[in-house]
This record gives structure tokens, C-alpha cells and sequence, in this order.
């Protein structure tokens, strides 16, 4: 038997187990046969290499018997092994496929930002609209004052870290509300998002007009290049829930809602994790009011490490739609 009828021969069994090591959760039936499958295949490989070594075909096989061998013989992983996989494998792959999602948030909190910030630089009253009373009273001494941006100043050292733990349960019931309110059609989401950023641009707007822009916006960005972004991520689950009630696509609604949630909840926990390192950081390192040159060295360190995230997602994401998409090779 040549390599084009061994191939003939076995291409649809092949193609059966890719299938089923695509499956992210598979039946009890459904594993029995992989187990057949990978018996199967693996006295496939040792025909393939003893006939023809050198074709693409032995190449393949390998990879294929690779793959299932991890499946089923890989090690118990330790919590700490496991939130090292979810960090750096898990999450990015998550964020790289809620891509469009979270740039869709990202745009609504931007343009929300911009609109507000405009509209207060062209009448300060305007800010009554967009912050509640005491920021909007603190912002306007500061005005009328020509004071820098002084929100931190006045937290005594020896409060700082409960004052951290305060700042991530705040952000995080905010981005839990953004990724909740997904469920509203995205409706709710995109208000959470869009009042936000209305505030960010109102407040920059004061300290635009006195003169106080580079301190406001470089001591903001200390945490603020965690924290946005990850309000922005906590949106984009939630737009990604309202669209598999939206446009379900070739689903039923109820299997698609579910499957988008999961990877909503994997985004969602994600966000958890960046804005606890953000509230540390802003309870901690800004207070220090630090020079506004080592204030933007710390936000542009703090954006690669987002960035990164992204990075990481997009490669993972092609290597593994690399590996499922392959077919048997045609002899």
C-alpha cells in the first residue's frame, strides 16, 4: 500500500478524531471512541513511519497522536499551575477572541470621553451633567482656584492599602454591572460604559481649563492604563452576551447565549485580576504624587503589560485554529 491509498484509505477516521479533539466538553460516548481512535491512529503513525518517513503524511499522523496523548496522560496541575495557565494561556486566548467586542466598548467609552470633555471646555456648567455633586464641587474649587488635581492627596499612609482593597471592589462592581447588564441587550453596558467615560472627560476638561492637564491626566494614567482597559474588557463580555441574543447566528439562542457567557465569565475573571493590581497601584504608588515624567514611564509600562495580553491572546488563538483547522494532508 502506497502513501495515497493509506491516505484514501483513512482520511475520514483521521478527520473523526481532529473533530472530536476540537470539542472543548465531549460525552462519555464521545471519549470512548477518541480512546479507539487514538489506538487506531497510533498503529497508523508506526505504519506511516516505517513505509514512508519522509511524507507529510507521518508528519501529521505524529502531531495527531501528540495531541491525544496530552489529553489523556497529562499530569494533575497544582492551583498555582493552574492560575499560571489561566493568566497566561486562558485569558489572553479569551481577550483575542472577544477582539471586536472589546473594541466596540473601547470605542463607547472613548467617544463618551471626547463628547463630554468637549462640551465642558465649551461651558463648565455643562460638567453638572455628567459628575456628581461633590467631584463636580471639588473639580470647580480647583478651577476657580487654578489648584492642581488633588484627589489623593489627603489619603494618610497607614490607610493606603485598605484603601486599595476599597478602589478594586468599587471597579470591580462596576465592571461586574457592565458585564451583567450584557443581558439587556447590551442597552445597559453601553449606558455603564458611556456615563463613565462622560465622567474621565468632564473632569479633564477642569483641569484642561486652569491649567492642570499634565498633572490630572499623568497621575490618572498611573492606574488608569489597568483600570480603563479593563472596564473596557468587563463591556466588551458584556456587548458579547447581548449579541448571542441578538444574532444567534445558525444556533438556537439558549446554546449560544451559554457558550458566549462562558467565555464572558473567563473575561470577567480576567478583569478581576487587572483591576486588583490597578487598585494597588492606586492606592498605593499615586498617592505618592511622583514626578509626571515617572507617572507616564509607569502608564507606559503599564500599557505594554496590557498590550502584551492581547499579544499573547492572538498568538495562542492562531496556533491553535493552525492545529484544528488542519486536515490530511493529500498524498
Amino acid at each position: 500500500m502506497n502513501a495515497q491509498q493509506f491516505t484514501a484509505k483513512n482520511r475520514d477516521l483521521w478527520s473523526r478524531l481532529t473533530e472530536l479533539l476540537k470539542n472543548r466538553r465531549r460525552t462519555f460516548d464521545e471519549t470512548r471512541e477518541m480512546g479507539g481512535l487514538y489506538r487506531t491512529v497510533t498503529e497508523h503513525l508506526s505504519f506511516a513511519q516505517t513505509n514512508f518517513p519522509e511524507h507529510p503524511i507521518a508528519a501529521y499522523l505524529n502531531q495527531l497522536v501528540r495531541e491525544c496523548h496530552m489529553l489523556f496522560y497529562r499530569p494533575e496541575k497544582t492551583r498555582f499551575q493552574r492560575l499560571m495557565q489561566f493568566l497566561f494561556r486562558t485569558f489572553p486566548e479569551t481577550l483575542a477572541k472577544l477582539g471586536i467586542p472589546i473594541l466596540i466598548s473601547a470605542g463607547i467609552f472613548i467617544a463618551g470621553t471626547v463628547i463630554s470633555f468637549v462640551m465642558v471646555t465649551n461651558n463648565v456648567k455643562l460638567a453638572e451633567m455628567f459628575l456628581d455633586p461633590a467631584t463636580y464641587q471639588m473639580a470647580r474649587y480647583d478651577l476657580e482656584n487654578k489648584q492642581k488635581f488633588g484627589n489623593f492627596d489627603n489619603i494618610p499612609e497607614d490607610q493606603r492599602v485598605s484603601v486599595s482593597f476599597f478602589i478594586w471592589y468599587n471597579n470591580s462592581r462596576v465592571s461586574l454591572y457592565c458585564f451583567a447588564l450584557g443581558i439587556t441587550l447590551g442597552l445597559g453596558t453601553v449606558y455603564i460604559l458611556a456615563s463613565n467615560g462622560f465622567m474621565l472627560g468632564a473632569l479633564g476638561a477642569f483641569y484642561y481649563l486652569n491649567g492642570s492637564f499634565d498633572d490630572f491626566i499623568s497621575l490618572i494614567m498611573i492606574h488608569g492604563s489597568i483600570e480603563l482597559p479593563a472596564i473596557m474588557i468587563a463591556g466588551g463580555a458584556g456587548l458579547y452576551i447581548g449579541s448571542a441574543i441578538l444574532m444567534p447566528g445558525r444556533q438556537p439562542r439558549g446554546m449560544r447565549l451559554k457558550n458566549n457567557a462562558r467565555d464572558a465569565f473567563r473575561a470577567l475573571a480576567g478583569v478581576v485580576f487587572l483591576l486588583f493590581i490597578s487598585g494597588l497601584i492606586e492606592g498605593l504608588i499615586t498617592p505618592m504624587k511622583i514626578a509626571i515624567h515617572l507617572r507616564l514611564f509607569v502608564a507606559m509600562i503599564n500599557t505594554v503589560f496590557i498590550l502584551s495580553y492581547f499579544l499573547i491572546g492572538f498568538v495562542w488563538k492562531r496556533r491553535n485554529e493552525q492545529f484544528t483547522g488542519a486536515a490530511p494532508v493529500n498524498a
